[in-house]
């Protein structure tokens, strides 16, 4: 009942808008780099204090924090602990390595050149809908080899799964019930006509493994929903994020466009400003003691990863989009052996987001009048819609 509590609590604060979110990370930080918050949630807030969480996993159990109702799954590999969590990491680090996504380049920058096309010629977007929320879809259906016709479906599961989770309301444990067997049994018989039949993508390389790097069907599945929690609804925010920073501050973007060199530390400064998952869950297996504050064995822990990226101590406008700043790092992609197996991908999506649209839509604008907010409470943090207004490109769409 703690965790519930504390994440009950967390679900009231106000977030919604930019000067918001801002406030909570700031008041968070203020009340110390480890104390014990809402619910008997403890926070760690600073940079020693998440960075000795990330170093030391076993101290800092992820075990069990991600159940997902009774699926015969288990998250992989993202909530298994050592040693158990080195094979899986062993397999799948080298599937979504540069060299990989580099590979995957052109189809990616097809798929969301083709998405902006859709609209470049009509003057007004809502990049959420019509950018931000298919784009990651497809390119996981592409990178796992699965139909493109079903992006739709798996979008609309991920939304429950995500917005709608039975820790912020336990009203919602039948309808999220039902998307997580939905989603389930969508994968299981791909996953066994690829063993059967593999081809050329990830799924059927994972699938092709013996002796150690052998993976069961449920693991298999649990892979593949964690990357579908992971992967999509995360890049969905930054790619939304970015386009917001990009349209409400017209010098910003006009330095992008006139190089686009600047495209890469732009995404470091929006992945550092809006995480689209600001907070890590973790459980202590011992008495452990951190930035001197002793924690007791069994206690909910929180890495407030968002808090981190705002120090003051560590960079100089911690509150806003720095380019100068860019190389300063940030652990918007978690640290440790638990560091994100996607960012590679994320990155890279981004990128290709921001050199299509820029150079089919150099100029624009929020639509006048409106206010982007963020979905909250959600499992994950991005902009409910992002009307953008600019000039119709000449014989687009």
């Amino acid at each position: 009942m703690a965790e519930e509590s504390a994440v009950s609590q967390m679900a009231k604060l106000s977030m919604a808008h930019q000067e918001e979110r801002t406030a909570v990370w700031q008041a968070l930080r203020a009340r110390g780099p480890v104390y014990e918050g809402p619910g008997g949630m403890w926070m760690l807030t600073s940079p020693e204090a998440v960075q000795y969480a990330h170093r030391n996993p076993k101290l800092f159990s992820s075990t069990g924090l991600m159940a997902l109702h009774d699926l015969p799954i288990e998250y992989v590999p993202s909530a298994i602990d050592p040693p158990e969590h080195h094979r899986y990491r062993h397999i799948l680090d080298p599937m979504l390595a540069p060299r990989v996504v580099n590979a995957m380049e052109d189809e990616l920058r097809a798929q969301v050149r083709d998405l902006v096309s859709s609209f470049a010629g009509r003057g007004a977007c809502d990049a959420i809908e019509e950018l931000a929320v298919p784009y990651p879809t497809a390119v996981f259906l592409a990178v796992f080899g699965l139909p493109l016709e079903d992006r739709d479906r798996l979008i609309d599961w991920v939304k429950v799964l995500i917005e709608k989770s039975p820790q912020l309301d336990p009203n919602f444990v039948d309808e999220n019930r039902t998307a997580a067997w939905e989603i389930y049994n969508y994968l299981a018989p791909f996953v066994e006509a690829k063993r059967a039949d593999p081809g050329d993508d990830m799924l059927s390389q994972v699938l092709a493994g013996e002796g150690v790097d052998h993976m069961t069907t449920e693991e298999v599945i649990g892979m593949c929903i964690l990357f579908c929690l992971a992967g999509l609804d995360t890049v969905t925010g930054a790619v939304g994020f970015m386009l917001y920073y990009l349209a409400r501050d017209p010098g910003l973007r006009r330095r992008i466009v006139d190089d686009p060199e600047l495209i890469n530390p732009l995404i470091e400064e929006v992945l550092r400003l809006e995480p689209p998952a600001p907070m890590f869950p973790r459980t202590t297996t011992e008495d452990v003691e951190v930035c001197g504050v002793p924690i007791p064995k069994g206690s909910r822990v929180m890495l407030v990863l968002a808090a981190v990226n705002r120090s003051d101590e560590k960079y100089d406008h911690p509150d806003e989009i720095d380019l100068d700043q860019a190389d300063r790092g940030h652990v918007t992609f978690g640290g440790g052996i638990h560091r994100c197996l996607g960012s590679h991908l994320a990155r890279r999506e981004m990128r290709l987001v921001a050199e299509e649209f820029l150079a089919q839509i150099p100029e624009f604008e929020i639509a006048p009048g409106f206010q982007p907010e963020i979905m909250w409470p959600s499992g994950t943090l991005h902009l409910r819609s992002l009307p953008l207004e600019f000039p119709a490109r000449t014989g687009g769409s």
